[in-house]
């Protein structure tokens, strides 16, 4: 049983890595589109503080996110290799 949890954790971390790297390269995107749209002049002032500072909160939470997620993957892995 234990080998079997062993494997279970190691595909989640897999599966939990692949979806980082998806939406790390999402988030870049949306930077990019994000940029482009400030940049064209369709937003007033007022609009682009706003949208900036939203971006840069989101970026905020999602990194105390990812790193409780990747906090809770190391703890999992210390059980599994202090359980005998």
């Amino acid at each position: 049983m234990e080998e079997a949890s062993k494997e279970i954790l190691r595909f989640w971390k897999t599966q939990w890595e692949a979806y980082m790297k998806a939406m790390m390269a999402m988030q870049e995107q949306g930077e990019t589109m994000l940029d482009m749209i400030q940049n064209s002049g369709v937003l007033q002032e007022g609009s682009q503080k706003m949208v900036k500072e939203w971006a840069d909160k989101y970026k905020e939470i999602q990194k105390i996110y990812l790193d409780m997620v990747e906090d809770h993957f190391k703890k999992l892995e210390e059980i599994f290799e202090s359980t005998p």
